[in-house]
């Protein structure tokens, strides 16, 4: 943790905290190291955790939002999400070498895919500044006006975790240790 972050322990936790522990508890089984440093703002750590409920909502299978998901963090550099997210997708069946190829920014063997990755990072990088010819590879690839907006919605919860993370440094938890991820380049400011 950095800036002055800590986490904060259960039995030290104010009442607010408390509600947002059990929030999360009932949706991830623990409270993970994100939502407990996210706590000290209890509008960040409540916003998060009702976005991520409507994930299932969006016009994508588990796959290809995991390639989204995946795509943002490694654009943010987000040493947390990284990790986080390669455990829980792994954990749902998604492929060892899709994510490995995620998270070292590798153009994808499948194509209806690698349009969605693409396009994504374009999203992030272009701050959704497309032009035409982007936006019809991607509908091209089979994807829909509701998909593209649908990519808007992740970008803007990946936005909310990843900064939030770059602001506690917040420490990895043990279930996502297997995977730890270091970014290739530093940030440039």
């Amino acid at each position: 943790m950095i800036n002055g972050y800590t986490i904060t322990k259960p039995s030290d936790a104010n009442q607010t905290q408390q509600k947002i522990f059990e929030q999360a508890t009932q949706g991830f089984g623990f409270v993970p190291n994100i939502v407990n440093a996210f706590s000290e703002s209890p509008t960040l750590a409540s916003a998060m955790l009702a976005l991520y409920t409507k994930f299932d909502d969006a016009s994508f299978d588990t796959i290809e939002s995991h390639v989204i998901l995946q795509t943002i963090n490694v654009i943010n550099q987000c040493h947390y999400c990284v990790p986080a997210h390669s455990t829980i997708a792994r954990n749902a069946g998604v492929d060892d070498a899709l994510d490995d190829a995620l998270r070292s920014s590798q153009p994808l063997s499948d194509s209806k895919l690698e349009a969605l990755r693409q396009f994504t990072a374009q999203m992030v990088e272009q701050r959704g500044h497309l032009s035409e010819e982007q936006f019809n590879a991607f509908t091209n690839a089979g994807y829909t006006r509701q998909s593209a907006l649908d990519v808007v919605f992740f970008i803007t919860v990946k936005t909310l975790t990843n900064y939030g993370n770059h602001i506690t440094g917040t420490d990895i938890d043990d279930a996502f240790k297997p995977f730890e991820w270091t970014p290739e380049s530093p940030v440039s400011v």
